[in-house]
């Protein structure tokens, strides 16, 4: 197997694990658990910017000209260009995931109890391009998935007690739809054909509440790709897709759309991360990775990919094809090789 430095077009670093990626033509940016932003060309590997705030970095989302950024209990809007703080705002909670659609930014927070070692209280808020407060929404349930609704606003998975999801629209109330599971959404997918609901008892729903498949253990990751597949991965090793099931072992962490002539990555972790091949079934092991994955963005023929370490890896497709037809050229690392790679990106970055 290649490792994952190997395939990639190039490395950079952020202080602490890297907690959230956003990609697109001009834009690479990396967010850390310690509070870090950094953006770089993703065709380069060269700095633009960076940016020191108040971790974790929760989620990020990249419109044009701007980036939003959910960390710790603040909501902030950046320019792109330069990193300069346009707006902030305060939550109320730990800030979660935040999504752009039209003139409006959409974001959600949350209370954690400890005494009763769950979440009591949920806030989706929406705001204006210009940092003003739209609409806010407060409810039970935890919101484990975020994206637009395929007519107007935003959809939520949700978990307990409701379950299902909340469609939220700027000046109406928030209207709740059961799913044929009745377990918490744990993750979701927004494809082409749709949104993908995936469920703590193994069930997958789409935004009508059909039933796509069952896993039969908990959903940990799902994406939904343009050829208008799925594949799904859960926290006892197994990898799924319509019609077909395999078992990798570990954890899944996440499904990845592999760069270039179609197919996704499987990513695992068992002490160390494999890269299993999938399409329309599952392949051979390609990639291993020391480190866990933490964190990736897709955009056209790039992925990036952030581990628990903050090491950043941007892969492109050229570069993955050939890399994966040379195959492996060197043995495995000896600590003074590695210490001295590391020594040598430190220079670069």
């Amino acid at each position: 197997m290649l490792t994952l430095e190997a395939v990639s077009s190039f490395t950079r670093g952020l202080q602490g694990a890297c907690t959230a990626l956003a990609l697109d033509g001009d834009s690479l940016v990396g967010g850390s658990h310690d509070g870090q932003i950094v953006r770089w060309s993703p065709l380069t590997g060269e700095k633009k910017w960076g940016l020191d705030t108040e971790g974790p970095i929760s989620d990020m989302h990249l419109a044009e000209q701007l980036l939003f950024v959910s960390s710790s209990s603040v909501l902030s809007c950046l320019s792109v260009e330069t990193g300069e703080v346009l707006w902030e705002s305060d939550l109320e909670g730990a800030s979660d995931y935040v999504v752009q659609t039209g003139d409006v930014v959409w974001a959600t927070s949350s209370v954690y109890e400890i005494e009763v070692s769950d979440y009591v209280e949920s806030t989706l808020w929406a705001f204006s391009l210009d940092g003003s407060l739209l609409n806010r929404w407060s409810f039970e349930e935890r919101c484990w998935f975020l994206a637009p609704h395929p007519e107007e606003g935003v959809v939520m998975g949700l978990g307990r007690p409701r379950c299902g999801y909340f469609w939220a629209r700027v000046g109406e109330d928030l209207s709740h739809v059961r799913l044929s599971a009745e377990s918490p959404v744990t993750v979701g997918a927004e494809g082409p054909d749709g949104i993908l609901f995936g469920h703590s008892d193994g069930v997958i729903t789409d935004l009508r509440g059909s039933a796509m498949g069952n896993s039969e253990a908990s959903i940990r990751s799902l994406s939904s790709f343009d050829s208008g597949s799925w594949a799904y991965g859960t926290d006892e090793g197994t990898v799924g897709g319509d019609g077909w099931k395999g078992s990798i072992g570990g954890s899944v962490d996440a499904i990845v759309p592999k760069p270039g002539k179609g197919g996704v990555w499987a990513i695992s972790w068992s002490g160390s991360s494999s890269f299993h091949s999938v399409q329309d079934s599952l392949g051979v092991s390609e990639i291993t990775h020391q480190q866990r994955i933490s964190s990736f963005a897709h955009k056209g023929e790039w992925v990036a990919l952030g581990d628990e370490n903050g090491r950043i890896f941007s892969i492109n497709a050229d570069f993955l094809e050939r890399r994966m037809s040379d195959g492996p050229s060197e043995g495995p690392e000896d600590g003074r090789s590695s210490h001295l790679r590391d020594r040598l990106r430190g220079l670069r970055e």
